[in-house]
């Protein structure tokens, strides 16, 4: 995903994303996130057929209850030249949480470069996807949520990373992944929520991708 929301990426079949991501967002008070954390360990293999699950293990009263749940994502429609890519999913499917379901559309505005990157797909980070464009619907609780972001690749080690959900429980982003090889990559994020007029979160989460047929491949 992005920073917030879900995209139409999957894990390639037969790799296996390890993430470490800041479960805390506030900045202010005793509870921030410099008090208190809350590292949320997170994981994704890339299935047959399009499909992505996800085991994470994260506070379901935090700062306390660590408990493990779900996730999981189909990419049923993939890009082409006019056609954009389409994918569904679940989160958050565990007990002590509530399950959120959701639907994205992504449109690489650059497809046409893009295509001529493939001879160099397996030396680049899975993050780098030169220019796109997302929006979509996100389930949660008993409300339909508006999706929009963006991901625009900069250089082979620069991506910037921005997105909004809709409801004033949701927030605004702007962040960044640093990309550090094909395998690691950090990405940190500011957030604003749609009802206030302060900065109120933050956002920071490591990701490294293994190739389960080479995993001493570092």
């Amino acid at each position: 995903g992005l920073n917030q929301i879900p995209v139409t990426d999957v894990v390639p079949v037969r790799q296996l994303s390890l993430q470490l991501q800041s479960g805390n967002r506030e900045v202010s008070g005793g509870a921030s996130v410099f008090h208190q954390p809350q590292p949320v360990p997170q994981s994704e293999v890339g299935l047959p057929w399009d499909i992505e699950a996800g085991l994470d293990v994260a506070p379901s009263d935090p700062p306390h209850d660590y408990r493990p749940l779900l996730n999981v994502k189909w990419n049923p429609l993939r890009e082409d030249y006019r056609i954009p890519a389409a994918a569904v999913g679940a989160l958050q499917l565990g007990a002590g949480f509530t399950p959120n379901y959701f639907f994205v559309l992504s449109k690489t505005l650059n497809y046409d470069q893009m295509q001529y990157q493939k001879f160099r797909a397996h030396h680049r980070n899975r993050k780098l996807h030169g220019i796109r464009l997302h929006t979509g619907l996100l389930r949660t609780g008993n409300a339909w949520e508006a999706l929009v972001g963006t991901d625009i690749e900069v250089n082979d080690h620069f991506i910037g990373y921005a997105d909004w959900i809709s409801g004033a429980s949701n927030a605004v982003s702007l962040g960044g992944v640093f990309v550090i090889d094909q395998h690691l990559s950090i990405q940190a994020s500011l957030l604003r929520n749609n009802d206030e007029d302060r900065l109120s979160g933050v956002l920071v989460n490591i990701t490294h991708t293994f190739d389960l047929a080479h995993p001493f491949e570092w």
